[in-house]
């Protein structure tokens, strides 16, 4: 297979975006890249230490700027915070120089797997059914963007399977 793009992650935050992209990245020997640990490296700063300082609308910026980055990489993984595609500056970017691939995680397990880390501060400044409502929300988001769609019901080896078929 002769990539020539990044292949890029959407999903809600814990449907498996960071660990599949990773067992991909390996699987397909491309190097892997998290947009939120690269805005965090570039700007020496939490995300919760940049919302503190300068709300959602810095850290919004900070984003689009990775976005940018992002399509300059060439053939890579790349898995992207949660919030990145529900907002069409990014998606319609990175639709245009990336392939994107919607994480389909069930509300559920997404939730059980954030329940584990209380200190997420999605997790922390949610109650369940806001999640549950930003999650549906969101998803249609993802949809509008992403060429294709991988069902994350299984195990993160079942979800690189099913896109490795999907790459042919």
């Amino acid at each position: 297979m002769d990539l020539k793009q990044p292949i890029i992650l959407c999903g809600f935050t814990s449907s498996g975006k960071t660990t599949i992209g990773q067992l991909l990245a390996k699987e397909l020997d491309l190097p892997f890249f998290d947009t939120d640990q690269m805005i965090t490296e570039q700007n020496h700063m939490t995300i919760r230490e940049i919302f503190d300082k300068g709300g959602e609308a810095l850290f919004r910026d900070m984003e689009h700027k990775i976005a940018s980055q992002v399509c300059q990489l060439g053939p890579a993984v790349v898995s992207t915070g949660g919030g990145m595609l529900t907002f069409d500056r990014n998606g319609k970017l990175l639709a245009k120089h990336g392939l994107i691939l919607y994480i389909d995680r069930p509300f559920e397990s997404c939730y059980r797997n954030l329940s584990g880390q209380p200190d997420r501060p999605l997790f922390r400044d949610h109650t369940r059914e806001e999640l549950e409502s930003l999650y549906n929300e969101r998803k249609s988001r993802y949809l509008t963007y992403a060429s294709r769609t991988v069902k994350n019901n299984g195990t993160p080896e079942d979800a690189v399977a099913s896109v490795l078929k999907l790459l042919g």
